[in-house]
């Protein structure tokens, strides 16, 4: 690296004007004072010119010297801030973090979540998103993401949130007009209510065990929308072989919904709360993204454990340690 880019080598020629000699620099920034002459001597080499008149006594900067210690300390004291806004910003837990979450799941389930959090962190603010994926994230468009499937894209942190359980159901009324389905080939006769957003793919099989059965209804109706979709199941509109546990467990619980198709299940999926190393840096980002994922995990098992005693759950077979930090 050349001279002309070492700062420690112009913080002691700025030392040397504000003190006078050499000495006296070495005495402030408590350096030997060789330190100090070689450096502004190499300082003078690469420029190819005197920054302090060697011959006066005492010694005194050049007029190039004094038009470089005027600029240079412009320069420094710009560098020196920056630096400690990046330091406080990266250790303070104060400012703003954009939060992107499943539009059902903010929608009716995250606001609680974030008060809890603002009462351990009254000076943290959550900007609620949704929508983001993972090259989002990788992209710093968010701070955090709720994103379904481990991520497989570089510079990411991540932390387990728990299964997302997706249960195939109906209301009461459905089914006593038309019939229960036990088997995936009965849905033929039936009217299929079919998510079709950007949080996860159409559901296309159903499994039990090692069967596998293809998904055909005899007429659907889409949406993008999981919560149109729960509000099409509690109007008796058609089954969904789908529908995301957060979003109905009070339904099961109250017998506004009923689970169908008993022992076939779409798999778990194991979700995670991300961020990109970048943002990962900010203290408040690292303590949001931990707290927020144990509160995710707890909330998530709750709903498991409310509902278990009214329906069949897919075993729980974790893919990843849910106390472990990733990197990508």
């Amino acid at each position: 690296m050349s001279k002309l880019d070492d700062l420690t080598a112009w913080r002691y020629l700025i030392a040397f004007s504000k003190t006078g000699t050499l000495q006296a620099a070495a005495n402030m920034l408590n350096v030997d004072v060789s330190n100090i002459s070689r450096a502004i001597t190499a300082l003078e080499k690469s420029l190819g010119c005197d920054l302090i008149r060697h011959n006066s006594r005492p010694m005194e900067l050049s007029e190039t010297g004094k038009m470089v210690v005027r600029r240079m300390a412009q320069i420094l004291r710009a560098h020196d801030s920056l630096i400690q806004k990046i330091i406080d910003d990266n250790s303070a837990l104060t400012g703003n973090i954009r939060l992107s979450s499943a539009p059902g799941f903010a929608a009716r389930r995250l606001t609680p979540l974030l008060q809890r959090f603002q009462e351990l962190h009254p000076n943290i603010t959550i900007e609620i998103l949704s929508g983001f994926k993972p090259a989002d994230v990788q992209k710093g468009l968010c701070d955090i993401a709720t994103i379904t499937g481990e991520p497989t894209l570089p510079g990411l942190c991540y932390m387990s949130r728990g299964r997302n359980v997706y249960l195939p159901v109906a209301s009461p009324h459905y089914i006593q007009k038309h019939g229960m389905p036990f088997d995936p080939i009965n849905l033929r006769q039936h009217t299929g209510l079919v998510y079709n957003g950007p949080v996860r793919e159409e559901t296309k099989f159903l499994y039990r065990g090692d069967k596998q059965a293809p998904v055909t209804y005899a007429s659907c109706i889409r949406s993008t929308d999981i919560l149109a979709i729960r509000n099409a199941l509690l109007e008796g509109m058609g089954v969904a072989v789908d529908m995301p546990l957060v979003q109905i467990y009070e339904d099961l619980l109250a017998g506004r919904l009923v689970p169908i198709l008993p022992g076939w299940f779409r798999p778990p999926v194991e979700c995670f709360i991300v961020a990109n190393h970048e943002a990962w840096h900010m203290k408040r980002v690292r303590i949001f993204l931990e707290w927020y994922a144990k509160e995710m995990q707890a909330l998530f098992s709750s709903y498991e454990d409310q509902v278990s005693a009214v329906v069949g759950l897919p075993q729980d077979i974790p893919t990843v340690d849910r106390n472990k930090l990733y990197l990508s």
